[in-house]
């Protein structure tokens, strides 16, 4: 987004530094895979805060600084004298941004965790992996810290905005486990709804067919929901085109989908229906069927590899791939580039990561020729909540959409979400519904991310809605979209329109793959593209088809849009300028997957799913305990080894031949799960988690959407879950940010009825007296 950001590293340099994979799977301070992919664009400073003198320099580059941003165990920036109160001091405008595992404060503030134990303690890992096995986390090791990175910009953005309110800076108190519980799809809303957790073995239907959505091709796996019921034929359409033109569609002619008995069929009568679709993939590659989709126009996507992803024509076509000359290495390595298009990709370009302190001498050299102290610049009342004035237009829907509003409502913007009862916002009508009753008033999912803003219904279809349409536009700071490409412009409010009705307005369209390109217009969802983006082949064990991951990719979008929406309104506010941004769902999931696109860029290695095993720790997976519970434990060094063996009360275990080394215990891991299984099962799942991290042992109960709504002390203590009373539903549960600004508590307001507050927008927002509302209303425009 264009700040200066200084790495400050300690002599050593940062630990991500020593992480594998490598370049060429040589170890090296400029080798490790994830430092490169994620820190590019920054520089890099050596300090050494357990010395006085580096304390004194850091405090001095704070002082110049808008925000510092640390992820020390709480507690050890006030040890070394450099907490908020001690920052403040020096630079009382500053923004700390403090990323702990469970927050600052709580029962569980000072427990370990690893990205295995975010994944179960969010909740995540309890609808991951084959319900046949263990629950599994996503291969690549790292998926709870991006969560938590994108809260914490988005955490940052929105102090630095109220201190243009305010004059004064904060602290902003992040938990990686908040951040990661919004990372999958009905956990929570099932059981605040229905009482009912969520099983591992569920996967989406269309229509209620008892077919799979993943199904093997000759080189893979590819991702096919069949419709069956009514409607199915008009959705089966174009795939029926495409076996009538290779002259394999005889038979799935010939079954009536649209009036199959739905109900009475049991596995066996789908079996044959099944091998229909499985003896025609089998037979082709995964580009052969997805080049047949994007043709035909049906919803068939690849099981994507990293190698898939770097050949896909779609990235190509929209230039995502930037090759970054690396000084230290002596080669250029491709990284993805851009985060978002319009008026110009962001960022404009790309540098590579620093080399270790490579930016010393310029920083520390700058520091000593004396720097301006960064001061506040409003004077407002620090009761303003932070959003406050900006006016949001939001066409936005299903996930995506109330995701990326969601931070602007509850921090108080003031937000108007456009739906009809023409056409719905699809996640009214997807449940899980309160007492399982369909009602679009009564969908928990809904009202947990639809949290704040206001309701109107407004028909697009009819001249009357487009005129409130373009006049909600004329008064919008911002105009958001996530509907599929063009689909504005068709209406006559793409971004050219807007600017003509509000120029200085900015615009964001996050679609699935982007407003342009070959495979631009593809229908898709989240789960779609997460299988396209690579996750999927990240997900379960080597033995089994690829793993079933929701929507994923609808969790990680809105953290891109937000911070872009936050920062283009901060470019607005210095320059007057508006900004229009396309966003694609798919480039924004690959950005989250960049070091295994490194793997296979750099050293021609496709990193493949491997359960919850990794190189660097054992024993590392989700072990059995009594009650048929999961515990994820993750063993990271022999000193940790020691303490597990300490905390089951197995001291000999530790110096076994078979165990004593890391090297070891990689070489014996079946043996060694055995083993801490014997232990655990025999075992209450919480007591296994707080034996071991009373021991200095990172693990985490695999906790269920009960057990993270009712049970789970740290979200209490945090208040992370708010009890909100609805017209239709009566108390419902929300969840507020994973992050607390200590000047802008978050109160969550109740999710609006469909059209509630229609009346009150147009006479008191858009000025429309109240005969032109009875006359918009008699032509149909308000329904």
């Amino acid at each position: 987004l264009g700040a200066d950001v200084i790495k400050v590293e300690p002599l050593e340099g940062d630990a991500a530094r020593r992480r594998p994979p490598f370049v060429d799977d040589v170890p090296g301070p400029e080798r490790s895979l994830r430092w490169l992919a994620w820190n590019v664009n920054k520089r890099s400073v050596t300090v050494d805060l357990s010395d006085a003198a580096g304390r004194a320099r850091f405090l001095r580059l704070a002082e110049t600084a808008d925000v510092v941003l640390e992820s020390f165990a709480p507690g050890q920036m006030e040890e070394l004298g450099l907490g908020y109160e001690a920052l403040s001091e020096v630079n009382p405008a500053l923004i700390l941004v403090s990323i702990s595992p469970f927050g600052q404060s709580g029962p569980y503030r000072d427990y370990r965790a690893t990205d295995i134990v975010f994944w179960a303690m969010s909740g995540n890992m309890s609808i991951s992996g084959e319900a046949t096995g263990p629950p599994a986390q996503i291969s690549d090791d790292y998926q709870s810290y991006l969560h938590a990175g994108g809260d914490a910009v988005i955490g940052a953005l929105i102090a630095l905005t109220q201190r243009h309110l305010t004059g004064r800076g904060q602290h902003v108190d992040l938990s990686i486990q908040e951040a990661t519980s919004r990372g999958l799809y009905q956990i929570t809303g099932s059981w605040d709804m229905t009482g009912r957790n969520l099983d591992r073995r569920e996967r989406p239907t269309v229509g209620g067919a008892d077919l799979p959505w993943t199904w093997e091709c000759r080189d893979g796996h590819v991702i096919w929901l069949c419709p069956a019921g009514p409607g199915s034929m008009q959705r089966l359409s174009g795939f029926l085109d495409w076996v009538d033109e290779i002259g394999e569609g005889g038979e799935l002619r010939a079954v009536d989908w649209e009036h199959l008995p739905l109900e009475k069929m049991t596995k066996e009568d789908w079996e044959p229906l099944g091998r229909l679709f499985a003896d025609l993939f089998i037979s082709r590659t995964k580009r052969e069927l997805y080049d047949a989709a994007t043709t035909y126009d049906f919803l068939l996507y690849p099981s994507a590899t990293s190698a898939d992803t770097l050949a896909n024509a779609q990235l190509q076509a929209r230039g995502l791939w930037r090759d970054v000359e690396h000084p230290e290495l002596g080669r250029r390595i491709r990284l993805p580039g851009a985060i978002a298009r319009g008026d110009g990709p962001i960022p404009a370009e790309t540098r590579a990561a620093p080399a270790l302190g490579a930016d010393n001498d310029e920083v520390f050299g700058r520091l000593g020729a004396g720097s301006a102290r960064r001061n506040g610049v409003g004077s407002a009342s620090s009761a303003a909540k932070p959003l406050a004035g900006i006016k949001i237009a939001d066409f936005g829907w299903f996930m995506v959409g109330p995701l990326t509003i969601k931070p602007f409502s509850d921090f108080g913007a003031d937000v108007v979400h456009v739906e009809s009862t023409a056409r719905l916002d699809s996640l009214r009508i997807v449940g899980p519904f309160q007492d399982d009753v369909p009602d679009r008033e009564r969908c928990g999912e809904y009202a947990q991310v639809r949290t704040g803003g206001r309701a109107i219904n407004l028909d697009l279809g009819t001249e009357a809605g487009m005129t409130i349409a373009r006049r909600l536009v004329e008064w919008a700071d911002v105009v958001f979209n996530n509907f599929s490409a063009g689909a504005m412009e068709r209406m006559g409010l793409g971004p050219e329109a807007v600017r003509e009705l509000n120029p200085d307005a900015i615009v964001l369209s996050c679609s699935g793959q982007g407003q342009d390109g070959p495979h631009a217009n593809g229908k898709g969802g989240g789960g779609h593209y997460a299988a396209l983006a690579g996750f999927n082949e990240l997900t379960g064990w080597p033995e089994d088809e690829p793993g079933y991951l929701s929507a994923y990719t609808d969790f990680i979008a809105p953290r891109f849009n937000v911070p872009l929406l936050l920062a283009a309104l901060d470019h607005r506010r210095r320059t007057g300028e508006g900004r229009y941004l396309d966003v694609s769902q798919f480039e924004a999931a690959v950005h989250w997957l960049t070091p295994s696109i490194l793997d296979y860029s750099v050293n021609d290695r496709v990193m493949n799913r491997n359960g919850n095993r990794q190189p660097d720790a054992a024993p590392h997976g989700a072990y059995r305990c009594s009650g048929d519970r999961w515990c994820a434990i993750a063993v990271t060094g022999d000193d940790e080894w020691r303490s597990f063996c300490e905390a089951i009360e197995a001291p000999a275990l530790a110096d076994d031949p078979r165990f004593a080394t890391l090297g070891d215990r990689k070489s014996n891991e079946d043996e060694l799960d055995r083993v801490v299984e014997q232990w655990t099962i025999e075992r209450d799942a919480y007591q296994v988690m707080g034996r071991l991290q009373a021991h200095g042992v990172a693990a985490g109960v695999v906790q269920t959407g009960e057990d993270v709504l009712e049970h789970d002390p740290q979200l209490r203590h945090r208040n992370f879950y708010q009890r909100l009373d609805h017209p239709a539903m009566g108390t419902y549960r929300a969840p507020q940010a994973s992050f607390r600004l200590s000047n802008a508590p978050c109160k969550l307001q109740r999710a609006r009825l469909l059209g509630e507050d229609t009346y009150e927008v147009l006479s008191e927002w858009l000025g429309y007296g109240d005969a032109e509302i009875e006359r918009f209303a008699l032509g149909g425009a308000l329904q």
